[in-house]
């Protein structure tokens, strides 16, 4: 009779395991799904709409100041669980080194928030190069979390 209460209680553990590790599995999966549409809905807006403004290719209009806005909206919402564990899945480009530099990525993240505050204003200014300073502020900071986490492509 305990051989048959043990190999139950082992069946419902593995059970319950399986389960943990499917939810886990889907979590990290809608976390992955959650970044990847958040970086496109960023980083369009920037990189076209703004970006093509500094580089002169579009000229600036009233447009580009809503696309400032868009970008500083959407960079407010930046977290850390958009990075969480097990979310280096199918197309992801994440290194899994994010996963355990939870302080340094937040402070990542800050540096984006406060750099994409001074979007607006100086987008509002209509001044080429005030605008390409800030553009440039908020590429870096981008850019500074994805060289030190994102694989290559």
């Amino acid at each position: 009779m305990r051989r048959w209460a043990r190999m139950l209680s082992a069946i419902a553990g593995t059970t319950a395991l399986l389960a943990l590790t499917g939810a886990a599995a889907e979590d990290g999966k809608a976390a992955f799904e959650k970044r990847q549409d958040t970086m496109k809905r960023m980083g369009r807006p920037f990189y076209i709409g703004i970006g093509r403004v500094v580089k002169g290719t579009t000229p600036y209009g009233p447009e580009t100041v809503t696309t400032a806005e868009t970008v500083v909206a959407i960079a407010s919402t930046l977290d850390w669980a958009l990075f969480s564990a097990g979310s280096d899945v199918g197309d992801s480009k994440i290194k899994p080194e994010i996963f355990a530099a939870k302080d340094q990525v937040e402070q990542l993240i800050a540096a984006v928030k406060a750099a994409t505050t001074q979007l607006v204003p100086a987008v509002k200014t209509g001044d080429k190069a005030t605008i390409a300073a800030a553009y440039t502020a908020v590429y870096d900071a981008c850019n500074a979390c994805h060289k030190e986490y994102r694989r290559e492509e």
